[in-house]
């Protein structure tokens, strides 16, 4: 088998990685929308709306930790 073929999450990482991290990041915020609007207060929509960019910034450096690995260790 190919290398292409035996890591098939590896690869939708490295490819989407960027697309990845921005879903990830702007998922908090639809979360904090929802929490608004249902009347859960503002305290837990601030707290989700803070944590987007740290989960956004966790969210690319995994992605850019799988593209590093996988150029180095796997063979092409």
């Amino acid at each position: 088998m190919s290398p292409e073929q035996n890591y098939p999450a590896v690869r939708f990482v490295v490819r989407y990685g960027l697309w990845l991290a921005v879903v990830a990041g702007l998922a908090p915020l639809f979360v904090a929308a929802v929490a608004l609007l249902s009347g859960w207060g503002g305290g837990a929509a601030l707290v989700l709306a803070l944590s987007a960019p740290l989960l956004f910034l966790v969210m690319k450096a995994f992605a850019e930790l799988v593209a590093i690995i996988s150029d180095m260790l796997l063979p092409k």
